[in-house]
């Protein structure tokens, strides 16, 4: 019992301290981004085709966001993102992650891919 009580203990310790280390980063009015490491080059890679204001719409894990953005490569005419995969994945995941949704701001938690409506082909010109 004292064991399983050391161990409850610590765990609520590390994640009080996880809660008081986690930085809070300003909100960038202009392209709706939080302004934490890595913002720009989001900003900068997304912005060339599209308005940032649209990332925070749609959250999602590494792996999503990923998918996403290699669908983006595929079908939409974007670079390949060489190098910066990483940073730009990272700051995604940690800061637009579905599990960072903030619901006092939307109203409902993105659809699951199933339920999405089937995104168009591209067509063959012959």
């Amino acid at each position: 019992m004292k064991k399983h009580l050391y161990t409850v203990a610590l765990l609520l310790a590390s994640s009080a301290f996880g809660a008081v280390a986690t930085e809070q980063y300003p909100v960038d009015k202009a392209t709706g981004l939080i302004m934490a490491p890595g913002w720009e080059m989001v900003k900068n890679q997304c912005n060339a085709c599209h308005t940032s204001l649209i990332i925070p719409q749609n959250v999602g894990s590494r792996e999503v966001w990923r998918d996403t953005i290699q669908w983006m490569i595929d079908t939409q005419g974007l670079w390949d993102l060489n190098e910066t995969w990483d940073p730009v994945l990272d700051y995604l995941e940690t800061y637009y992650n579905e599990s960072g949704i903030d619901m006092k701001i939307f109203r409902r938690k993105p659809l699951e891919a199933a339920q999405m409506p089937p995104l168009p082909q591209k067509m063959e010109i012959e």
